[in-house]
């Protein structure tokens, strides 16, 4: 915990009091280690509960957790199954539910707890919180849920491309295997770059991760593996639960778009209880990047201990809340400040750039047509810089790629990337909400990708990274299933980029980078057809994007309608985008060309 945070937290109620250590049976018999801080006093007691897999039998005492003792709960911490000193098998996610069901029994029939109880955790705690929520005891009053949503394929896979700095280096991490002295990100690095994809786990751990070769299988939304059994029911869970949640995560955390998903799944009159905050973070809950974010600390009512503490008063111990619920409250970057939006996305107007003759983003298509080819060497892929989906971001290493919004290469640094630039802006604009780019394109590959970045150009020249998509052909515009391609044809593809609050500034420019290959944050797509993680002899293509005349391609950015700057309120967009342009948009947003 923090300095500034340590600053924050009110003067502590309690001293921690008595410990104990209990293996809490299974049904199965297997038993789990389970630590139990009460605080010093009489109780019974409220407790919160934390299940835990990143443990070892020297090391289970986590003092921002413990902390929560001095406040009047009790706290309980569990090891997961096969972990640390607990019993069983690790197999990741497989046992979750089971054994938070039976751990929930036990609890409830402690004398030491008052009847209220709190789920804790981020991440894959935050997995074996959702993946209870249909069938929650009475004495459990609320989750609060950090960087981790529901949708798995949404978290692993961004239309067919699949995010191997989140689950291959996951999956090396988690093996089960003693690295000893190696260093994890060179592991990784080397993981990343094995051909076939699939046959990782031989390669590097000497056995099979089943679960790890599963995901790779099912490179589409519609596969049955994301859509029954465990992950459907995962899927299933946002609408189900009848608690109030409170949601957190970062602008640049691989859950983001999954946590908008199930937060806006929650019944109305569960999400007006609930809440839900994003600040300049990663996964970590930590801002990251070469940008600097004023007031962005976890802190106060902007996710950190302070306002876990707060939630659970209210919701455990029936204590006032002082913030306001049923929200979306984020931090806008550029902004240096926090804005509650009572709706999200929040009303907006659709502001168009064109991809034009010259390389330019103009605010009229150019009558004239216009085209840009390239060749993409799969063995050559663009290096990730930036974003939203890595997870190996903890600490510098020469094999890691920097996350978050980072300073870019300059436009023109390398063939395979091509760079369209806008004039300069007239004016602030508040970007909020989801952004949308559509291209036509063709490929000589049978299947392939096209990533599109979006950055802002400081007066500087300096170009700061804040969304970016990916899509191959197979699975382009959303498709659930795998589609067919025909080498040469040109084809419309529509790439939703995750959502952001996002201050343009005036005088800045908007540049839109398009490319093949955006690696490690997704995979390197080998130009092949059929299932990407099977092939291993990858093949160079000639891409090609069109703008202009009869081929429109085009980013929309949403651009929210009144934006405070100093004392004037700034009307937003409304009824600048000509008919034309309004017939494109819903052409890209509904078509689906095989």
């Amino acid at each position: 915990m923090s300095e500034t945070t340590e600053h924050l937290m009110p003067e502590p109620t309690h001293e921690v009091g008595e410990y104990h250590k209990v293996m809490v049976p299974m049904r199965d018999n297997i038993r789990l280690a389970t630590h139990v801080w009460l605080p010093e006093g009489k109780g019974p007691w409220p407790v919160l509960l934390m299940r835990n897999p990143y443990v070892n039998s020297s090391d289970v005492y986590d003092p921002s957790f413990v902390l929560f003792a001095r406040y009047g709960y009790a706290v309980v911490l569990q090891e997961c199954r096969g972990r640390g000193s607990s019993e069983g098998t690790w197999e990741p996610y497989v046992n979750e539910r089971s054994d938070g069901l039976d751990t929930l029994d036990w609890l409830v029939r402690q004398t030491w707890q008052d009847g209220s109880i709190g789920l804790y955790g981020g991440s894959y705690l935050s997995f074996n919180q959702w993946i209870l929520a249909d069938c929650l005891p009475p004495e459990v009053k609320t989750l609060y849920l950090s960087v981790m949503g529901t949708d798995l394929y949404r978290f692993a896979y961004m239309d067919g491309m699949f995010k191997p700095d989140i689950y291959t280096s996951w999956a090396l991490s988690n093996s089960g295997k003693d690295w000893g002295e190696a260093d994890l990100a060179e592991m990784a690095h080397n993981a990343y770059r094995i051909w076939p994809p699939i046959e990782m786990d031989e390669k590097l751990l000497g056995k099979r991760l089943p679960w790890y070769r599963d995901f790779i299988a099912n490179s589409g939304s519609g596969d049955s593996l994301w859509n029954e059994g465990l992950w459907g029911l995962l899927k299933s869970m946002p609408p189900q639960i009848n608690i109030p949640v409170c949601m957190v995560c970062g602008w640049f955390d691989i859950a983001l778009e999954t946590m908008f998903t199930a937060f806006h799944q929650l019944r109305p009159d569960i999400r007006d209880r609930s809440r839900f905050t994003v600040g300049p973070w990663v996964h970590s809950l930590v801002p990251y990047g070469d940008l600097d974010y004023p007031g962005g600390r976890v802190d106060g009512p902007n996710g950190g201990t302070k306002a876990a503490l707060d939630w659970f008063d209210a919701m455990v111990k029936n204590q006032p809340y002082k913030e306001q619920l049923g929200v979306v409250h984020t931090y806008v970057i550029g902004d240096k400040g926090w804005r509650t939006w009572e709706q999200w996305p929040p009303e907006n107007d659709a502001m168009l750039f064109y991809l034009n003759e010259g390389k330019s983003l103009g605010k009229r298509p150019s009558a004239q047509p216009a085209s840009f080819s390239y060749e993409y060497d799969p063995k050559h892929p663009v290096p990730t810089a930036g974003g939203s989906t890595l997870l190996s971001v903890y600490g510098d290493s020469p094999y890691l790629p920097k996350a978050a919004s980072v300073l870019q290469p300059e436009a023109g640094s390398r063939p395979d990337v091509i760079s369209f630039l806008s004039e300069p802006l007239a004016q602030d604009l508040l970007v909020a909400g989801q952004m949308r780019v559509g291209l036509h394109v063709s490929s000589t590959a049978a299947d392939t990708a096209f990533t599109v970045k979006l950055m802002e150009v400081f007066a500087s020249g300096e170009a700061y990274n804040f969304a970016d998509g990916i899509t191959s052909l197979a699975y382009r515009n959303g498709s659930s299933m795998r589609l067919s391609y025909e080498p040469g044809t040109i084809v419309s593809i529509s790439i939703e980029l995750w959502p952001i609050t996002w201050r343009l500034k005036s005088g800045s420019r908007l540049r839109l980078d398009v490319s093949s290959s955006n690696f490690p944050a997704y995979h390197v797509h080998p130009n092949v057809a059929g299932n990407w993680g099977e092939q291993g002899s990858p093949v160079t293509a000639k891409q090609c994007l069109y703008g202009g005349g009869d081929l429109v391609s085009f980013v929309r950015l949403p651009v929210a309608r009144y934006l405070d700057i100093g004392n004037v309120a700034y009307c937003g967009l409304k009824g600048n985008i000509p008919s034309f342009a309004n017939r494109f948009i819903s052409f890209f947003v509904k078509i689906v060309v095989s």
